[in-house]
């Protein structure tokens, strides 16, 4: 739907409500640090709300599909952004001297090799008929699948910072 404005239009709007949703959540994640609990519900309450917009925007594109493509579109989509485009981040970072950033940058990276890895197993476990439980390093954002390590292979963190996932 991308090759016409109303398609390309669709296109921004679906990525400006998801950074919006995202940008919410962090902001609701300070307001809650700062003692303030009405403006962090507030600022969940409307980061929920962009992410209704923006799901609705995924559909009209035409991105959500029958499981097994979105698992092999993931799959797809993971890899490239692990081999491509955060290899270009992190040597930017690097030559700009901004440690954090490339530290980030590493992090996702790595992060996204698993993802692709676990999109791969899902199908295993789809066909299985598995239920599997995932848990996620509030760090990195590594996905461990079944259970939690004691360190995070990816940033080193402890056991005791992972969530499961809902």
């Amino acid at each position: 739907m991308a090759d016409n404005e109303t398609g390309k239009d669709l296109h921004a709007a679906y990525e400006g409500e998801s950074k919006a949703s995202v940008r919410l959540k962090v902001y609701a994640e300070k307001a809650d640090k700062e003692d303030y609990p009405g403006v962090a519900r507030l600022f969940r309450a409307i980061a929920e709300s962009e992410a209704i917009h923006a799901r609705n925007n995924l559909r009209l594109i035409g991105e959500v599909k029958d499981t097994e493509t979105n698992l092999s579109e993931s799959f797809a989509h993971e890899t490239k952004i692990a081999q491509v485009s955060y290899g270009g981040f992190i040597a930017q970072a690097e030559r700009e001297g901004n440690d954090k950033a490339a530290r980030m940058f590493t992090w996702a990276r790595d992060v996204e090799e698993v993802h692709a890895n676990l999109y791969e197993k899902a199908l295993e476990h789809m066909l299985a008929e598995e239920e599997p439980t995932y848990f996620i390093c509030e760090v990195c954002g590594y996905v461990a699948d079944g259970s939690v390590p004691d360190v995070c292979p990816v940033c080193g963190s402890p056991a005791k910072v992972f969530f499961e996932s809902s």
